[in-house]
């Protein structure tokens, strides 16, 4: 996929553009800009506002996640005119199973939606958590998902076979769903939702998107490596604090130069 910045203006009758915005004027002056994404050959508009000044990676993730919920919108829209229906909803919470690989940024994003939760619900979540932690070094996988190598594939299909439900699953469904890592955001089936439970790669009709933002964000942010995300708290509580050595657009245009 292709971004440019800066083209003519569309036509009146263009859809209008998607707006997307991250950071708090209280917390510091803000950049506004026009960027037009060419997504499955076609232009699409937007207008991002980001922190002006050096911040770290995770205060810029609203403008990630809403892209990759957009890509994902996308992804299903043209499945629909497909005749495939996409059967992940509330209620279905196979994938919530599966390794979940999220950057270093959305570790310290999801620890802070923890910190935010209410007791007792706070001190349940960080129990499954610490649980889930647990079960991940009984299994000895914590080394084999955490290397960028060609076994981490492997080592997923070990995970989901240990049956580590994600600690903000409730009900089968996610707890946390406007939050939730850009992975989730970006993974749609159109196959049946039984299947998930026993994924294999003739089973699992997963939507193409036209973009990664997930992958992008993390090659972005790879200082860090990335990690499962189940490993959120201890990252956030073991980790040196963020860099603070890019500004919002810089981080921005790094991400959208990678999608």
């Amino acid at each position: 996929m292709d971004d440019r910045a800066g083209e003519p203006a569309t036509p009146d009758s263009a859809p209008p553009a998607e707006r997307l915005s991250a950071g708090d004027p209280a917390q510091g002056p803000l950049a506004a800009g026009k960027v037009t994404l060419v997504m499955g050959g076609e232009p699409v508009a937007f207008e991002l506002t980001v922190p002006a000044g050096p911040v770290a990676v995770e205060e810029v993730l609203p403008i990630f996640q809403g892209l990759s919920s957009l890509f994902a919108e996308r992804a299903a829209t043209r499945a629909a005119l497909e005749g495939r229906t996409v059967s992940c909803r509330a209620g279905c919470g196979a994938c919530c199973r599966q390794l979940v690989p999220i950057a270093a940024a959305e570790a310290r994003a999801l620890a802070r939606v923890v910190r935010s939760l209410p007791e007792p619900r706070q001190t349940v979540v960080r129990e499954r958590f610490a649980a889930a932690v647990e079960a991940v070094a009984d299994a000895g996988l914590f080394d084999q998902l955490t290397d960028l190598s060609e076994r981490r594939f492997e080592a997923g299909h070990d995970y989901f076979r240990l049956g580590i439900a994600c600690p903000f699953l409730e009900d089968e469904a996610c707890s946390i769903h406007p939050d939730r890592p850009l992975s989730c955001r970006e993974y749609l089936v159109a196959s049946p939702a039984e299947n998930c439970r026993s994924p294999t790669a003739e089973g699992i009709d997963k939507l193409t998107l036209e973009g990664d933002p997930s992958l992008a964000v993390l090659k972005a942010d790879l200082r860090d490596g990335w990690l499962p995300l189940v490993h959120a708290l201890v990252f956030d509580e073991t980790a040196p604090p963020s860099p603070l050595d890019r500004t919002g657009p810089e981080i921005l245009a790094d991400v959208l130069g990678r999608l």
